[in-house]
């Protein structure tokens, strides 16, 4: 499966996708996509997910399911601790035109 690039991401900010974490899986909120750089060859960006506040997830690959993309494994970061709960960032480098 071809994960989705930074235009289908950007187009779900605030959809929700859940991680599926065998016996209990939970939600995970897309709150931002950052573009860090966009040429004819390759387009770099992360993606921002707000997690809940008593469940933490240390870094790893984690299996999310969408609505629109389906299952894909992506590797998440936690990169802060918000009143409202986890923040979690994913760094996508795509090279595009091969």
């Amino acid at each position: 499966m071809t994960l989705p690039g930074l235009a289908s991401f950007t187009e779900q900010v605030s959809s929700t996708f859940e991680v599926m974490d065998g016996s209990s899986p939970f939600e995970l909120k897309l709150i931002r996509v950052v573009e860090h750089s966009k040429t004819e060859n390759n387009e770099a960006f992360s993606v921002f997910f707000l997690g809940p506040a008593d469940r933490f997830m240390p870094q790893g690959t984690r299996t999310l399911s969408h609505a629109q993309f389906g299952e894909m494994d992506i590797f998440l970061v936690p990169v802060t601790k918000m009143n409202s709960g986890f923040e979690y960032e994913a760094v996508f480098n795509y090279i595009l035109n091969k």
